[in-house]
């Protein structure tokens, strides 16, 4: 009995009703006798369990407990060792001549029924009345402890115990005397008794106090039944292995007799794997293979694929348990499938389970796993990713000198080089390994460090004195975003250790999200023109941030075109966020860029919950260059994009030139085309200055010609010919950028350059934009994509008809 238990016991407290008056009283003195003592009493005693049917509080005088509990089987069997209960009678509960009755269930019977008994006097135990003969039935054991006799000082006063039989399953305790002085412990011991037929299930002895005794009624489960002939099966130190296996065979019977010399239990491979050795068996506890029984339990493999288990004879039917380590290996590689290697359980004997997992089969090499992907924010940098598992299929897979490269997509970055540039080894973030794989080295390859290499050591022999597969995990590395980088954040996995796939480490959500209030109808060339409030709103805490004092900032960015004819109201319309110095301005960012109106403010202090900025009532000034569609907001700067503004150029040189928007928003409409866009045809003869329009003869200042296999026209005549008014044809002097605005489509050609831009999208042409006679020309198929025109050349007459497609 352990301390806990007996300290459990010594608190019990026993009430009782005397004159209408509640008495509470503790025990105390309580002097505990071992009943380990006595073998034939209380062998195998399990750690006591709480009686299933405790006496209630007010007149709680005796308690009663399990102290052990066999499991037996279902089959008859007249010599069956049931459990050892426990009662205790609480201190001046008992009154004179007190008695309480024992009854077993219904399928248990006493082996004797005479009434006749035998006590012994042990000077450890004490008193023990045995029901039947000797060492043997029922026994029955008065601790006393220090219960007065005759001669001694005691106030407590046990003249007589009687054990005595009712019937074939009843028996009947007598006590004279009283319990003043201390508690009384009665353990009975079913040492044996007839099994005529047990039901499954907890066998409960009843124990029925006499009425008026001061004692109180309870029940006890002395064991548990099961099927008869049932076996657990468990497989233990199993591999992960490309070849050979061994595992141990766990038996255990969960009653006595389960196995004997007329049961098998048959263990069947899957294909590709054959059996090819056994060891001796190790016995647990019990009869099957105890040492002097010596290769008691035999193991035939009856084919390739098929291991039979017998137990050839026994000396004691006691309840067993042995271990048997058993050895496989892959017999034909074209079949044997990889993952778990189960074995179909058979034979006729009764088992827990039908089939087994007795190893891992796989080829060398190994995979890359992510339990548990984050959610990060783009625009940001030191994101944490979900840790990367690289794990080895079986132990030892894993080849030195080779490596795994983990290559991320072009809107992320790792976190180290992003900071600090190229050729840096450094890991935001921690590596672990289990099973003696280690030594991993890492570095960033490719011309943009998006790809992160792990290097195994020379000579390795890491995980191949281990029986599991090698892990190495990235823990808590970090990335950073590119801002409008949404969606999953997958790394592509590669290297000579002949890993490949693709992995995904995070999803990635915009930082911040932008709306307006309405969408209204704007006029091109009018100021002062309302549209409706514009909500930048966080999609986490510190979504805007402040990393740099006072240089971060957000920008609001409108078309070219577009500018704010007044600084609006911005303020913070939800959480905490703080932000100052709000200005409004039109800035020139270069060809193509110049003429934007913007919005800026800077970030005073980040968010602690995601917070709102409201723009309230913004009024417009639309140029007459502006075509027709929609007004498009972007929001940019180092606050809301700020991977894009600042790391190292070498890294981040491609996110500052395409992608700086963290969000974007159409906030108005231009609803009235520019004019000119009406449908025209205009005819141009090589060598000649006259062309027509719709019929009309014109006269241009320069000729279209033909050069090097090429035709070209002169641009400017070719867009009036389509309808484009004079006002929307433009030229910067300063950038040599002709500019041309054909309703909703604006294109742009840098002299000297190949490059054509149309609604903001660069393509790159096959020659340079030159001039002749200070006329800007360009071969016919530019001038077609320029101005979304359908132009035919005439070979025989030498003309280019050019017609709009609108």
């Amino acid at each position: 009995m352990s301390d806990k238990i007996r300290q459990k016991d010594k608190n019990n407290i026993s009430v009782y009703i005397q004159g209408g008056e509640k008495k509470v009283m503790t025990k105390f003195n309580k002097k505990m006798i071992n009943v380990l003592a006595t073998a034939t009493l209380v062998a195998g005693v399990a750690a006591p369990i709480a009686a299933l049917t405790a006496p209630t509080a007010i007149h709680a005088s005796s308690s009663y407990q399990s102290l052990k509990n066999p499991t037996i089987g279902t089959n008859a069997n007249a010599n069956t060792k049931l459990g050892l209960a426990k009662i205790t009678i609480s201190k001046a509960s008992l009154t004179d001549n007190g008695s309480f009755t024992f009854t077993l269930p219904k399928g248990f019977k006493f082996n004797s029924t005479d009434g006749k008994t035998v006590t012994k006097e042990n000077a450890s135990v004490g008193k023990v009345t045995y029901l039947g003969d000797a060492d043997y039935g029922v026994a029955v054991n008065f601790d006393l402890a220090d219960n007065a006799t005759a001669g001694k000082d005691k106030t407590s006063t046990i003249t007589k115990t009687e054990v005595k039989a009712l019937s074939d399953n009843s028996a009947q305790v007598n006590i004279s005397g009283n319990n003043v002085a201390d508690d009384i412990d009665i353990y009975v011991n079913f040492l044996s008794v007839n099994a005529t037929g047990p039901s499954n299930g907890p066998v409960k002895v009843a124990f029925d106090a006499q009425s008026g005794s001061g004692l109180t009624s309870g029940e006890v489960t002395v064991a548990n039944v099961v099927s008869s002939g049932q076996v657990s099966l468990a497989a233990a130190d199993t591999e992960s292995n490309s070849d050979k296996f061994d595992f141990t065979l766990k038996v255990k019977e969960q009653s006595s007799g389960s196995l004997d010399t007329n049961s098998n239990i048959k263990l069947k491979l899957p294909s590709g794997f054959k059996w090819t050795s056994y060891q001796k068996a190790i016995n647990v506890y019990g009869d099957i293979n105890s040492s002097d029984s010596k290769d008691n339990v035999e193991v035939k493999f009856t084919s390739d694929d098929t291991a039979e288990i017998r137990v050839k004879n026994r000396a004691d039917v006691k309840e067993s348990q042995f271990r048997l380590p058993l050895s496989f290996e892959v017999n034909d590689e074209s079949v044997a499938k990889t993952g778990d290697v189960t074995v179909n359980v058979s034979g006729n004997t009764t088992t827990d389970v039908s089939s087994l997992v007795v190893g891992t089969y796989g080829e060398i090499g190994g995979g890359v796993t992510v339990a548990n992907p984050t959610n990060i924010l783009a625009g940001k940098d030191e994101q944490k990713i979900g840790d990367i598992a690289i794990k080895e299929t079986v132990a030892g897979s894993f080849v030195g000198e080779r490596t795994v490269t983990l290559r991320l997509p072009e809107g992320a970055r790792w976190q180290s080089p992003y900071e600090k540039g190229k050729g840096q080894t450094d890991l935001n973030g921690s590596i672990e390994y289990t099973n003696g794989l280690t030594g991993v080295t890492y570095a960033y390859t490719d011309s943009d460090n998006r790809t992160l290499k792990l290097i195994f050591p020379k000579d390795n022999n890491l995980s191949k004195n281990s029986s599991d597969p090698g892990t190495v995990t990235l823990k808590n590395v970090e990335v950073a975003v590119q801002p409008g980088f949404s969606g999953d954040l997958n790394v592509e996995v590669a290297g000579s250790q002949g890993l490949s796939g693709s992995v995904k480490v995070a999803t990635v959500k915009q930082n911040v999200t932008l709306t307006a209030a309405s969408k209204p109808n704007l006029t091109i060339g009018l100021g002062q023109q309302q549209v409706g409030d514009i909500t930048i709103t966080e999609a986490a805490k510190e979504a805007l941030v402040k990393k740099d004092g006072n240089s971060t900032y957000a920008t609001l960015e409108l078309p070219e075109g577009v500018y704010f004819a007044e600084t609006p109201e911005v303020k913070v319309t939800a959480g905490d966020l703080k932000i100052k110095s709000v200005t409004t301005d039109t800035y020139d960012f270069g060809s193509g860029y110049k003429n934007r109106g913007t919005l800026r403010f800077y970030i005073d202090s980040e968010s602690t919950a995601p917070s709102t900025i409201t723009i309230s009532s913004p009024k417009l000034i639309v140029d007459r260059t502006v075509p027709q569609g929609d007004i498009v907001a972007k929001l940019k700067g180092d606050a809301a994009a700020y991977t894009a503004y600042h790391g190292v150029a070498a890294t981040t040189q491609t996110w500052k030139d395409s992608n700086t928007v963290a969000a974007s928003v159409a906030i108005a409409t231009v609803g009235t085309p520019a004019p000119g866009a009406t449908k025209t045809k205009a005819v141009f003869t090589l060598g000649s200055t006259s062309y027509t329009v719709n019929g009309e003869s014109k006269t241009a200042d320069v000729a279209a010609y033909a050069e090097n296999g090429r035709t070209y026209l002169p641009v400017r005549y070719a867009a009036e010919a389509l309808g484009v008014s004079p006002q929307n044809i433009l030229f910067d002097k300063a950038t040599s950028t002709v500019t041309l605005i054909k309703g909703d489509r604006v294109a742009q050609i840098k002299l000297n350059t190949n490059l054509l831009t149309v609604n903001g999208s660069v393509i790159r042409m096959d020659v340079k934009a030159v001039t002749n006679k200070n006329r800007t020309v360009l071969p016919i198929f530019w001038v077609s994509r320029a101005l979304d025109a359908s132009i035919n050349y005439d070979a025989t007459a030498k003309t280019v008809t050019v017609e709009n497609n609108n």
